[in-house]
């Protein structure tokens, strides 16, 4: 890959984790199509890691909540100023099995293309 086009992935990647989602308020986004339902719902302060796969911050107050025909991801900010995640309503936790990147990685990404239809 050149130089020029690494660069671009990078800026593009970073631009998506600084914006985040909105601080201060709740934005909820329900999406049906061909059977299959989604529903995305966040508040306060959501910063996405720079590859778009991950979080890696969450405001105080802030959480994100994704559900994706019945399957559950609920992140927060812990008590040690972490993200912790809760997966189909389970305990929270903050180490993640390999399963559970993978959802979350889709949940991110979903969320950012589902924000950037809002903003069209």
């Amino acid at each position: 890959m050149n130089k020029q086009i690494r660069i671009l992935i990078i800026a593009i990647g970073a631009i998506a984790s600084m914006a985040g989602c909105n601080r201060g308020r709740t934005t909820s986004i329900d999406n049906s199509t061909d059977g299959h339902r989604q529903e995305i719902k966040y508040s306060g302060s959501v910063v996405f890691t720079p590859d778009s796969t991950g979080i890696a911050q969450i405001s105080k107050e802030g959480y994100l909540f994704f559900d994706e025909d019945g399957k559950k991801l609920r992140a927060e900010n812990g008590d040690k100023n972490q993200v912790v995640y809760s997966f189909d309503g389970d305990s929270f936790v903050n180490q993640l099995s390999a399963e559970q990147k993978e959802f979350l990685a889709h949940a991110v990404k979903t969320v950012i293309s589902a924000r950037a239809k809002l903003r069209r």
